[in-house]
């Protein structure tokens, strides 16, 4: 299998559980009353399962993604809540890829009804080096995209452009599932999100299907089960499942995902809060 190919799949997957749905024109008032702490730090170990035809390639290790609700901050004099977003690859599939991989997101985004203000990425992909920033402009229903590319001396402007007709409220993936948290949830509840990647902006589907007991390295919990039927790029197909089960309590934690792509199955796990690596 080609290396890149397998790299794309760390690169691209780690924030996979990221993309779960929230409920729309929600406006909690600021995080108080939420059921998670500013501060909450969450730390899944992700794996990759081997579509059928490589059955001589057993489920190997692919990374970790480490996911922060910062706190408070100010992003261009308006108050906003920071949220930061840590991929890097290890194990198996690291080595059978050959590329390092290292992406570092962050978040900024508005109190209360969590509309994304700004996100900043720092991409370190083998010999790929990239700087994307991506703000949004409600007031003109804009947003604006910058791309550089930071493995050449000096470093090359790849893309700058502003784009139109954006939605008046977008959300990036964390600011949905924080979001999403502050929201009920109930069975066969089907609603839809505007998500923003980089500079495309696209509509997810999601539904709450069940409740169930799952295994987790804390033992067997209660959890929504939430399945999406359509997600952003990369490796993800049109149609293409996501789910992601939530925990069934007043925190309603993610606790898992599952990721069916191209090349078969991404699977992650909340690690125990005495495993995290400082």
């Amino acid at each position: 299998m080609h290396s890149r190919r397998l790299a794309l799949i760390i690169a691209i997957l780690l924030p996979a559980l990221a993309a779960v749905p929230q409920e729309p024109q929600k406006e909690p008032d600021e995080t108080a009353d939420a059921p998670f702490a500013q501060g909450e730090r969450l730390v899944y170990s992700i794996k990759w399962d081997p579509p059928w035809y490589l059955f001589f390639l057993p489920a190997m290790e692919a990374g970790e993604a480490d996911i922060q609700l910062v706190g408070e901050t100010e992003y261009k004099n308006k108050k906003a809540l920071k949220i930061t977003l840590k991929a890097r690859s290890s194990g198996s599939l690291a080595k059978l890829a050959g590329m390092k991989i290292e992406d570092d997101y962050v978040f900024y985004t508005e109190p209360g009804t969590f509309c994304t203000l700004a996100v900043s990425a720092k991409i370190r992909e083998g010999k790929r080096k990239r700087q994307i920033d991506v703000e949004y402009l409600p007031e003109t229903k804009q947003l604006h995209f910058r791309e550089m590319n930071e493995a050449v001396d000096p470093p090359k402007l790849m893309k700058d452009q502003i784009k139109n007709d954006i939605p008046p409220c977008v959300h990036d993936p964390f600011s949905a599932i924080y979001s999403y948290r502050m929201s009920q949830l109930s069975i066969d509840n089907v609603q839809k999100i505007v998500i923003g990647d980089n500079d495309k902006i696209k509509e997810i589907r999601c539904q709450v299907e069940k409740q169930e007991t799952i295994d987790t390295p804390d033992g067997k919990k209660k959890a929504w089960r939430i399945n999406t039927t359509s997600l952003m790029g990369g490796l993800f197909k049109e149609g293409g499942q996501f789910k992601v089960w939530l925990s069934a309590d007043g925190k309603k934690t993610p606790l898992q995902f599952e990721v069916n792509v191209q090349l078969g199955k991404v699977l992650g796990k909340l690690k125990p809060k005495k495993e995290l690596s400082k």
